[in-house]
């Protein structure tokens, strides 16, 4: 062992009584629960939804210079989206309580776009939810305010959802300068190691947009369109994961254990203008811990069975070691202990959901591979 990891071990000996802790709660629900995953409910028949049936929706906040520079084009792609299909989707701006002028440009530059107004900042996924509750139609399009459309980006997104079993739709995301590097592609994939799961975008390859729709780990939460039924019956985004980041992580998973699929179509082409706009207003640490924090939510929440609960519960040593050589023991130690001031919120959440499961953890990530 060398001497970086042997500094470690005083920190983990600090963090065993804590991951006892959240293995007790963890291990103690389940059992007392056992019962759940014998008397699941029977999947709801859904029927094939009017994927003609549209809302366009984008969250602001204190985006003016955003809005300026991307909603024009999703206005140009609703109006060549209409001539071809006689139908034209909605735009919804839920602004979520800027102060920079926002609400009175839309009001005088766009006066179609209808603008739900909140009074402060819900974050992405209350105020994401508070504009769903305004949703009428079968397909909501979900968008950053700061992607940039392409004209025809819409009618690959809707044309996957004549399958009833689709619950979102992610479309391909490109950068600004096509030199970088694309940390962002919308091809998102995932594993479980060691007892926690690894994210990322995966390359968009050379056949892929000929292959059609690919399943992918999660749909972006600002690149996609949700089967707005089915997103209601999940509960939409979870706020256990306010202000932000997760939360469509999260929904996906939840589908995919319904028996719902998400997909991606490279087909469908967003350019993100101003990737990591979180990261300036909030900051680096506060950015980094909030998603250090709600990847120990998204598991004690959504992993549920018996095996890879076990694999991190005991790998937690290891987990914590990993990220105190990578970022140190501060930032660990406040992440975890931020996660656990909501871990009663998780574990009533993993205990609600558990009846509506119809495909197990192992199978959801085989299916991904």
């Amino acid at each position: 062992m060398n001497s970086a990891k042997l500094r470690t071990l005083p920190f983990l000996v600090l963090f065993l009584p804590l991951d006892i802790f959240v293995a007790g709660v963890i291990l103690i629900a389940d059992l007392v629960l056992f019962p759940l995953r014998i008397f699941r409910r029977r999947p709801e028949e859904l029927m094939p939804i009017d994927f003609s049936s549209v809302t366009i929706q984008i969250l602001n906040w204190d985006g003016l210079h955003l809005m300026k520079e991307c909603l024009p084009a999703v206005v140009e792609a609703v109006r060549r989206h209409s001539e071809l299909s006689g139908r034209k989707p909605e735009i919804l701006v839920v602004d979520n309580g800027s102060r920079d002028g926002s609400v009175d440009y839309l009001r005088q530059q766009f006066p179609d776009v209808r603008v739900i107004t909140l009074d402060r900042n819900y974050g992405f996924s209350l105020g994401n939810n508070k504009g769903f509750q305004e949703v009428h139609s079968d397909v909501v399009v979900l968008l950053n305010n700061d992607m940039l459309v392409a004209p025809d980006f819409l009618q690959p997104l809707l044309t996957p959802f004549a399958d009833s079993r689709v619950f979102a739709v992610s479309s391909q995301i490109f950068f600004p300068d096509p030199a970088l590097r694309r940390e962002e592609t919308g091809k998102t994939m995932g594993t479980f190691e060691k007892g926690f799961f690894r994210l990322w975008h995966d390359e968009v390859r050379a056949g892929d947009e000929k292959r059609g729709a690919i399943p992918v780990f999660w749909a972006g939460g600002g690149s996609c369109a949700i089967d707005a039924r089915k997103l209601k019956a999940i509960g939409g985004f979870d706020s256990l994961y306010h202000p932000f980041y997760v939360e469509d992580t999260d929904v996906s998973w939840q589908a995919w254990k319904r028996g719902w699929k998400c997909l991606f179509l490279p087909q469908s082409h967003l350019v993100h203008k101003h990737r990591g706009t979180s990261r300036p207003k909030f900051g680096d640490d506060f950015v980094d811990g909030t998603i250090r924090r709600n990847q120990f939510l998204f598991i004690w929440k959504n992993v549920t069975e018996t095996g890879l609960v076990l694999q991190h519960l005991m790998g937690l040593p290891r987990i914590h070691g990993r990220t105190i050589l990578q970022k140190g023991a501060r930032f660990e130690i406040r992440s975890y202990l931020k996660a656990m001031t909501r871990l009663p919120f998780a574990v009533w959440r993993r205990v609600a959901n558990l009846r509506e499961y119809v495909v197990s953890d192992r199978d959801v990530l085989r299916s991904l591979q």
